[in-house]
């Protein structure tokens, strides 16, 4: 009923995955020659039916440790058939048979190397797909994370203001009375100081930044594509906030953010994301993803307790919270699977 398809073609590939409601950058054909660029084997794919119509979109990257590897699908598989929520409007049932179908699809011509599993984050909501995942599946913590905050721009401006929390809305205020003035980066001068930025952020709420040299390769290759910028809030001259965003299809991603132990009075952050917001409306976006939060429930696998101040901060902006399902493993070889994480070699 169905067929894995090998996709080479950018155009084919990005006009169909754009076109997807809350579009993934993670599965977009420059994230996959970034990573490429990092040394990493990509394959991309579409599930079709008879008629040669995609379902399906998958993008795989492989990742490899210790001399065995892995194939990873971030926020994938993407099912073009879906609302905002992330749901399949299909039935369940129809759903784990097209996920099926590119599990035993994905054969070693597919996929090469010697791969302990294959994993994947089915951008599918929590609810639609609980009972879709097949029981070869392992659920893993997540790469990615399995909630978001995403605002619709749709409404005006001031009703996207009426959604916010009232400390939000004063917030802004304050901003602007303090005079925080918003920009866009350019040149090596603001990618360093985004770079220190990002550091002493890391060092003062205790969480590990990705390297420099990451930060900056993710930064450059995108944004020579057209699909990245830095943002950055300050004050008389003076950087006291700034993001990476990162822009596909109908959503513009805050993916990388930090800010000043300095001048934190004059909320620069609140500056800074209400010019991210109204420069996606203005630019036709649909949607802004704060990015990662905590999930709906408090009981969810994914719940975080060290994301509880993020999380409050994200929600004070209204939108709605999507909890998806979540990062699954597939073990290919099931003993090596038990013994890798056993060690925890994979942990993470």
């Amino acid at each position: 009923m169905f067929h894995l398809t090998s996709i080479t073609d950018q155009h084919v590939w990005d006009k169909t995955v754009s076109s997807c409601v809350y579009a993934q950058f993670t599965q977009s054909w420059m994230w996959g020659e970034f990573q490429r660029s990092q040394g990493r084997d990509v394959r991309r794919f579409f599930l079709e039916d008879i008629q040669g119509k995609p379902f399906v979109a998958m993008q795989l990257i492989r990742f490899v440790r210790h001399g065995f590897g892995y194939w990873f699908a971030p926020r994938g598989p993407v099912f073009f058939d879906r609302s905002v929520d992330g749901l399949v409007s299909s039935d369940a049932p129809l759903i784990r048979e097209l996920f099926e179908t590119c599990l035993q699809g994905l054969s070693k011509e597919h996929l090469p190397g010697l791969n302990v599993f294959h994993r994947f984050e089915p951008c599918v909501s929590l609810e639609q797909g609980i009972d879709m995942m097949p029981l070869s599946m392992r659920r893993q913590h997540s790469m990615n994370p399995a909630s978001a905050r995403l605002i619709d721009l749709a409404p005006s401006l001031e009703a996207l203001q009426r959604e916010m929390h009232e400390k939000t809305r004063y917030n802004i205020r304050v901003a602007e009375r303090k005079g925080v003035m918003v920009r866009i980066g350019e040149g090596e001068q603001d990618e360093a100081t985004f770079l220190e930025l990002t550091k002493e952020t890391a060092k003062r709420d205790g969480f590990v930044s990705h390297s420099d040299a990451y930060l900056l390769a993710t930064y450059r290759y995108l944004q020579a594509q057209g699909q990245a910028q830095l943002r950055f809030a300050e004050v008389d001259g003076k950087v006291l906030a700034a993001s990476m965003e990162i822009l596909f299809g109908d959503t513009v991603t805050y993916l990388h953010g930090a800010s000043s132990s300095t001048n934190r009075d004059c909320m620069a952050p609140y500056a800074l994301h209400w010019s991210a917001i109204q420069a996606a409306r203005a630019n036709g976006l649909r949607w802004y993803d704060l990015g990662g939060m905590n999930p709906n429930a408090r009981s969810s696998y994914y719940y975080k307790t060290g994301w509880e101040g993020i999380s409050r901060f994200k929600a004070g902006w209204g939108g709605r919270t999507i909890d998806l399902i979540g990062t699954w493993d597939l073990p290919v070889h099931a003993w090596m699977y038990r013994l890798v994480f056993l060690k925890g070699s994979w942990r993470g």
